[in-house]
């Protein structure tokens, strides 16, 4: 799995635990969600973005949980 198109995975970004988004009006509320104006990434869990460095696919990325 850590080497995609023969090459190897690389740090991309952190997402920080519990990340909000805000709703945008009109839409629905999220299942289960703290609060009722925003939307949880990652409930719970930090994660790590990791993408592959040929660029092989758009797609190529994989995330990693810290918790």
């Amino acid at each position: 799995m850590d080497r995609a198109c023969g090459a190897d995975l690389v740090y991309l970004c952190q997402v920080p635990e519990d990340r909000d988004f805000a709703v945008r009006p009109g839409l629905p509320e999220q299942p289960y969600s703290i609060r009722p104006d925003t939307y949880q990434l990652f409930l719970g869990n930090e994660t790590c973005l990791l993408a592959w460095s040929a660029h092989c696919d758009p797609a190529a990325v994989w995330p990693v949980n810290q918790h």
